[in-house]
């Protein structure tokens, strides 16, 4: 067979090879789900239903094909761990190159298990993990951004039923955090999910209700339909 033309069957499998992954990947909307405990969807008894992606996705179904979440969630998921798994994992970083969106609820942990080291929490060490929690999120997100370039939807935290007005403290200032980063949109739960009667239904438990997931996911579809 002559040379050139076996060069354009070549060229001629390439193009199909490609049109056809573009099409499959048009008619794909992958999310990326990244989370600790709030991300798990277990709710106030601590049983697991829906979480608000399952609800978004749900909302999705609607309007799109074939839908793909890629879920990375553990209830101990901290930044600094993180950080360090899509450093380390290149299956990570293909699954953020070929999302569409990427949701992410991370801090919390970082949080309470710096303040529960301490043997005298106060205001001087609060700050200082504050500090080094804004230091680790903001290369976390700088890091995302090598790979993932469309929309962070970033959760943050409501108020905390723990005695302790450190932690709550720590939630308000760990929040600041979170939506004062400039590649992020921020779901502001500290306020939406300001009424624990309504979306706490066990007031022992930190975990929301249905509603308030649902409420979450509500925000979510709120910020993905904004241009």
């Amino acid at each position: 067979m002559n040379r050139k033309i076996k060069l354009l069957i070549l060229l001629l499998l390439s193009m199909s090879v490609y049109f056809i992954y573009q099409s499959t990947k048009n008619n794909t909307y992958t999310i990326t789900n990244i989370g600790d405990s709030l991300s798990l969807g277990i709710n106030s008894y601590g049983i697991k239903e829906y979480s608000y992606v399952d609800y978004y996705k749900e909302y999705l179904s609607n309007i799109k094909n074939n839908i793909i979440v890629n879920n990375i969630k553990d209830k101990e998921l901290s930044i600094s761990n993180l950080l360090l798994t899509i450093k380390n994992k290149q299956s990570i970083k293909k699954d953020l190159y070929d999302t569409d969106i990427l949701i992410l609820t991370i801090g919390y942990n970082d949080l309470i298990y710096d303040i529960s080291i301490e043997d005298n929490i106060n205001e001087l060490k609060l700050n200082n993990i504050i500090k080094k929690i804004n230091i680790n999120y903001n290369e976390l997100i700088k890091e995302i951004r090598k790979y993932y370039k469309e929309k962070i939807i970033v959760i943050g935290y409501p108020t905390s039923n723990k005695d302790n007005i450190y932690i709550n403290k720590g939630i308000i200032r760990l929040n600041n955090i979170l939506k004062n980063n400039k590649e992020i949109i921020y779901i502001d739960t500290y306020n939406l999910l300001s009424n624990r009667r309504k979306y706490f239904s066990n007031p022992n438990s930190n975990y929301p209700n249905k509603y308030a997931y649902m409420t979450i996911s509500n925000k979510i579809i709120e910020k993905t339909l904004e241009k």
